[in-house]
């Protein structure tokens, strides 16, 4: 299977320097355009995140909730 660029869909070359560097892009061009739709709303996350992320390590303590003043005003 033929690995692509997220953003332009280019073929990556494997033994390309850049393929490590900017994975899982081409360039820094497409890397920093992705990351700009991420910055425009054009993503999103489509579920609720729970208190533990999926990618949290086994055995992990789950994070404390920040308590938050209520607004007063």
């Amino acid at each position: 299977m033929t690995e692509r660029c997220r953003y332009c869909s280019r073929r990556l070359r494997p033994a390309d320097p850049q393929h490590k560097r900017f994975w899982p892009f081409c360039s820094e061009r497409c890397k920093m355009a992705e990351l700009g739709l991420w910055f425009a709303d054009r993503y999103r996350i489509g579920r609720p995140l729970d208190e533990v992320s999926d990618d949290a390590a086994p055995g992990a303590a789950p994070r404390a909730k920040s308590a938050r003043k209520p607004n007063s005003s």
